[in-house]
């Protein structure tokens, strides 16, 4: 669906998400009062960005023997390979998550439900990228949104230029979680422009809850492959 932010803001619900990691996953707690967000270059990856990249490498797989594993066509036919694909978008999940105070989780779930993480997936209006960002929204200046020509060589990059989009993402339902006041009010707002528990929130926090219990399986050996 499309990520898009209204001219004039929804009145916040007067529901609050449960608290807790699981129960309220999309903005972390802060530890003082309000504070500019680090710069570009000050982020890295955190160490979330390994577990991630394990349940995404689960995710994608449609099929796997003891010797091979195949992933969803659009990630296998990637020209830098699914793997490398994986990882550079758990990075990217990560790296914005930080940034924004929003749980790389969820924003992979979204991901997830928008797109099948398939970065080249146009929405019905022209939404592009992992998360579909509205291209009369904050798509708009999104170079990745707008150039077609732009998008052919983000293609042969393993991140696929998803860097701002996901970051555009993760602040734009960072803006709804403070406007709408929970979680699922603010996935409505990200997904329909109104603060609203909707069918997208719940799948969407479904999906989250599908991505942690991969993360946590016990799977120390092919978690290793993920270690630079």
């Amino acid at each position: 669906g499309p990520a898009w932010a209204p001219a004039q803001p929804a009145a916040p619900e007067a529901a609050q998400a449960a608290s807790g990691a699981d129960a309220n996953p999309a903005v972390m707690p802060s530890s003082g009062g309000p504070a500019e967000p680090p710069a570009a270059a000050e982020v890295e990856p955190g160490r979330d960005a390994v577990a991630l990249a394990r349940a995404l490498d689960e995710r994608l797989t449609v099929w796997r023997s003891r010797r091979r594993r195949v992933y969803v066509a659009h990630c296998r036919h990637a020209r830098v390979g699914c793997r490398a694909r994986i990882v550079a978008f758990s990075r990217v999940l990560s790296v914005a998550g930080r940034r924004h105070g929003v749980d790389p989780f969820l924003l992979a779930a979204m991901a997830m439900k928008e797109t099948g993480f398939n970065p080249f997936a146009a929405g019905g209006i022209g939404e592009r990228g992992l998360v579909q960002l509205h291209p009369r929204g904050v798509g708009s200046h999104v170079r990745f949104v707008r150039n077609e020509s732009y998008r052919a060589y983000c293609s042969r990059r393993d991140d696929a230029c998803q860097g701002e989009v996901v970051d555009a993402g993760a602040r734009l339902l960072a803006s709804a979680t403070r406007t709408c006041g929970g979680i699922p009010e603010a996935l409505g707002r990200y997904n329909s422009g109104h603060c609203q528990v909707t069918r997208y929130s719940t799948r969407v926090l479904e999906e989250r809850q599908r991505l942690l219990r991969m993360a946590k399986a016990d799977v120390r050996a092919d978690l290793a492959a993920f270690v630079d």
